[in-house]
């Protein structure tokens, strides 16, 4: 006797885990590859744009995965943010030996950014399950 598989509207496949760490990786690379344009950005920029090919292609990953790029973008953000916490204006840096000073941006240019992104994937995951 053949058991027969019973599929209702609940049991839809989700994506892997993976999948979705795949997606936010290539986000990250992304994010990192325009925020270091002028240094090591193009070599970010093309291994996150060789993923994200390897991505669509593979079967696996062509689902709503993809929507962990934003979050993956995100991470960009949130460091840029942490970089410039203690701007905006001259931020000096004292040792035994030196004082170092710096120009920081405001952070809360890029922390809203980054938070916007989060939002963004929490919704796109939320559109792709209905």
């Amino acid at each position: 006797m053949k058991a027969e598989h019973i599929s209702s509207p609940n049991s839809r496949s989700r994506p892997a885990l993976w999948a979705f760490a795949w997606w936010a990786v290539v986000g990250v690379l992304l994010g990192f590859g325009f925020a270091s344009i002028l240094t090591i950005g193009l070599v970010l920029l093309l291994v996150g744009c060789v993923l994200a090919v390897a991505g669509i292609l593979l079967k696996a990953l062509r689902n709503h995965s993809a929507a962990a790029v934003p979050a993956g973008l995100s991470v960009a953000a949130l460091y840029l943010a942490w970089l410039n916490r203690g701007g905006p204006g001259r931020v000096c840096e004292t040792t035994d030996t030196d004082t170092s000073c710096i120009e920081a941006w405001s952070p809360w240019p890029f922390l809203v950014v980054a938070l916007l992104l989060v939002a963004a994937t929490v919704f796109l995951v939320r559109l792709a399950r209905r």
